[in-house]
């Protein structure tokens, strides 16, 4: 399996739906269960469409037509997140009055990381999804250490979609200090990795009374895991 030798990254759950006027009323009551939910959360944004509380690896978005989580570490999907996750959802949908979804969805991502581009580029050439040229080609080298390439899937019908994403990328951190306060004046950090990203949703019209959050997501997973090597595995 694929995903064994990945790790997560991040998880993001959204809910959409119709106007949703209670939050002018019941900010301060979504705020409140929230918080007893994830006990760490602060308010860092509070407008009248909009409330973001963030805590360590969480941050969550109460929007006006949408609501989101953000997990972020291999753990975002453990089992007490998942209750954490379901308890959230029930809190929007008593305090905003959800009787309707227009969508739900979530996305993850999964990352393997390389000690070169070279070595995640390899990793993604090697699933044989595209064919990559073994001659130079536009002036430039094949292998070069900054090429690379990102392929998506995408399956979707009246009722829900699901978007399949991998790719390889370098992340750069450059921060530059005053060396009158630190020792360094300056940290240069990068990491090389292939992503994986799926991200798949219900369309059209969800009933919130008898949505099972936590069912949900063990759905997703299993469809994730049952299914990504009959798209990856078969193009070898």
């Amino acid at each position: 399996m694929i995903l064994d030798s990945f790790k997560l990254n991040n998880a993001i759950i959204q809910i959409q739906y119709k106007n949703a006027f209670e939050l002018w009323d019941h900010a301060g009551a979504v705020a409140r269960g929230l918080s007893t939910i994830w006990p760490d959360l602060s308010l860092s944004e509070g407008q009248p469409n909009q409330q973001v509380l963030e805590g360590k690896g969480v941050n969550i978005q109460t929007g006006f037509t949408k609501s989101t989580i953000t997990l972020s570490g291999d753990k975002a999907l453990e089992q007490r997140k998942v209750q954490q996750i379901t308890k959230t959802f029930e809190v929007w949908r008593d305090e905003l009055g959800l009787g309707e979804l227009l969508r739900v969805s979530m996305r993850v991502i999964y990352c393997k990381e390389f000690p070169s581009m070279k070595e995640a580029n390899a990793e993604l050439i090697a699933l044989n999804l595209v064919r990559w040229p073994n001659s130079k080609v536009f002036d430039q080298p094949i292998d070069s250490d900054l090429n690379g390439f990102e392929i998506q899937y995408r399956f979707e019908d009246q009722n829900s979609f699901s978007l399949l994403k991998l790719k390889a990328e370098q992340l750069r951190l450059e921060l530059d200090f005053n060396p009158d306060f630190v020792d360094e004046s300056e940290i240069r950090k990068t990491k090389n990795r292939m992503i994986i990203d799926f991200d798949r949703g219900i369309l059209g019209s969800v009933n919130a009374e008898k949505l099972r959050m936590d069912d949900w997501i063990k759905g997703f997973q299993h469809i994730l895991r049952r299914d990504i090597e009959k798209v990856i595995k078969g193009q070898e």
